[in-house]
């Protein structure tokens, strides 16, 4: 799944569930079962070497920007217009445990830089990835954006 819609899905666990201490880890789990939803991503279906040029890197590092701006706002909004500071840490820290799995994967992509965890977390990832084509793969991603957003800003 794109980092963008694993974002949505924190900032809605962090809106319905108040205490920090289980919704952070429930955003974490989550992640995990937003890969078995059949998506597409950047990376769906190539090689190494595909992920490492052309379009692909520039894409990523795009959608991760979007990831970032979309938990920031949210964390400001509520922050700043709702003074909601415990709503405002839970979008933060839910944002970045969303797509905690994601970033820690980071090394094994881009590098050959290679760690024993690292490479056992990118072989779970894998296991639980469902790809879907285009466009389903981005549909089943426009709904669950769609209705994290309804959740996080109602």
């Amino acid at each position: 799944m794109l980092l963008t819609p694993h974002v949505f899905v924190g900032l809605a666990v962090a809106k319905v569930i108040p205490n920090p201490l289980i919704a952070v880890p429930l955003s974490l789990v989550l992640h995990f079962l937003g890969d078995k939803v059949p998506h597409w991503d950047f990376y769906s279906n190539t090689s190494k070497e595909k992920r490492l040029t052309g379009w692909r890197p520039v894409a990523v590092m795009a959608d991760f920007g979007l990831g970032i701006a979309v938990g920031l706002t949210f964390t400001l909004y509520a922050l700043w217009l709702k003074n909601d500071p415990s709503l405002a840490i839970r979008y933060f820290l839910c944002g970045i445990a969303s797509v905690l799995p994601d970033a820690l994967e980071t090394p094994h992509i881009f590098t050959d830089t290679k760690y024993n965890w690292v490479e056992k977390l990118t072989q779970v990832q894998k296991k639980l990835q469902t790809q879907a084509p285009l466009p389903w793969g981005i549909l089943t991603q426009v709904v669950i954006v769609a209705v994290c957003l309804l959740v996080a800003i109602s």
